[in-house]
């Protein structure tokens, strides 16, 4: 028994995390242990699109998998919520200078998926997918590549291409 988390077991292979303590299986946490390979920190001047930016960068660097994380400012941004009722993403341009809080991301098979925060003037706050952002003054990253790659394959009930994780076992609860 884990306070607050319920009961962890293993089925098939999948660490299983109860909510409930009582075996009543609520949801699946399947992971896979990575193996940093190479830190690289990079610097986008103004006017540089970030998305564009760092997929020239991964395929110049020739990085499968990894992890991104930074902040920065945007002149403007577009980012996107998913549905997945509808199998969706609605996207919202912001056209204002903001402060990028926070910039998340992972790179997978190459490419790189990225979350934002980004604040205003006004100490307002927008998040989403980041479908896209303008460097208005500076955007600093880090980015750490992974040894192991990791994949990712379609997931006909989200809609979405999720994280195909190495000797994944799934478990539907």
């Amino acid at each position: 028994m884990i306070s607050n988390l319920g009961h962890v077991s293993n089925i098939n292979g999948t660490r299983v995390i109860s909510p409930s303590g009582r075996g009543r299986n609520l949801y699946t946490m399947l992971h896979q242990k990575l193996t940093p390979q190479q830190t690289y920190i990079v610097s986008l001047a103004p006017d540089d699109e970030i998305l564009a930016s760092l997929n020239q960068f991964v395929k110049d660097q020739q990085i499968k998998s990894g992890y991104i994380i930074g902040i920065g400012a945007v002149k403007s941004a577009r980012l996107g919520h998913y549905s997945v009722k509808s199998k969706r993403y609605t996207e919202r341009k912001i056209k204002k200078p903001m402060e990028l809080v926070n910039l998340t991301g992972i790179i997978t098979t190459g490419k790189v998926h990225l979350h934002a925060t980004l604040g205003t003037q006004m100490f307002q706050t927008f998040s989403g997918h980041l479908a896209g952002a303008v460097i208005s003054a500076a955007c600093e990253i880090i980015i750490v590549e992974t040894k192991e790659e990791v994949k990712r394959k379609k997931d006909e009930a989200v809609g979405l291409e999720l994280l195909n994780l190495k000797n994944n076992q799934v478990t539907r609860c």
